[in-house]
């Protein structure tokens, strides 16, 4: 199984995001924690085997019997936690705050009861995640990123919800963590895009390719023919 290599991904969205708050937002920049600024980092320091072990002991204490994910076992190796992850998402727990999610708002039981007498697989995983689910959102916009056992692909890897309790609809489902990771990056610009003073490294770059695109779209201009 191929290990997912998160170093060059969450080193690029640091500096990027870093970039574009300070173009967008120079006071929040101003206001950052200095060792996230210096480091041009936006994570922790890697998850030692013994906070590992601790993980995977809390997890099976709680009934679950299968193994970690691997795309977020590599992420835990390279950064314990994760700040500002898309727009919603301030906080990703690591190895020590990871747990149950308790479904502390009864969900399962109203997605159960909505279930009808024939439901999609799908359906009745979803109603099943809340209370079997783990929370890795620790600080959020009434966001919870929840990490499914139960939803399990034959890759070892756990399906990703995440649920907006402002958004009154269907959790958005991940096949993976490092799917959820991965849109959770073009969340920072499908959002950030929106604001005329984001802008950064990768702005700047689209923006001279659509320049040059403009430009080679221009009709050129006639030579007038010889006499």
């Amino acid at each position: 199984m191929d290990i997912f290599e998160w170093g060059p991904l969450l080193k690029r969205w640091s500096e990027e995001w870093l970039e574009g708050l300070a173009a967008e937002e120079p006071e929040e920049f101003a206001e950052l924690d200095e060792e996230i600024v210096r480091g041009r980092w936006l994570g922790f320091g890697p998850a030692d085997p013994a906070r590992m072990t601790a993980l995977e002991e809390r997890v099976r204490a709680q009934g679950i019997d299968v193994p970690l994910p691997p795309s977020l076992r590599s992420f835990l190796e390279t950064t314990d936690g994760w700040r500002h992850a898309g727009g919603f998402v301030y906080l990703l727990a690591g190895t020590d705050s990871i747990a149950p999610y308790g479904d502390p708002y009864g969900l399962q039981a109203m997605y159960e009861e909505h279930l009808d007498q024939d439901p999609t697989e799908e359906e009745v995983l979803r109603a099943g995640m809340w209370g079997r689910a783990l929370q890795l959102s620790l600080d959020s916009d009434m966001t919870d990123v929840l990490l499914d056992p139960g939803d399990v692909g034959a890759d070892g890897e756990w399906a990703v919800y995440v649920y907006h309790g402002w958004g009154g609809e269907l959790p958005d489902r991940y096949d993976s963590f490092r799917a959820f990771m991965e849109g959770m990056y073009k969340e920072f610009y499908r959002l950030g895009g929106g604001h005329s003073g984001f802008e950064n490294v990768v702005t700047r770059e689209l923006d001279a390719e659509v320049e040059q695109a403009r430009l080679a779209c221009q009709p050129r201009p006639r030579r007038r023919a010889l006499r």
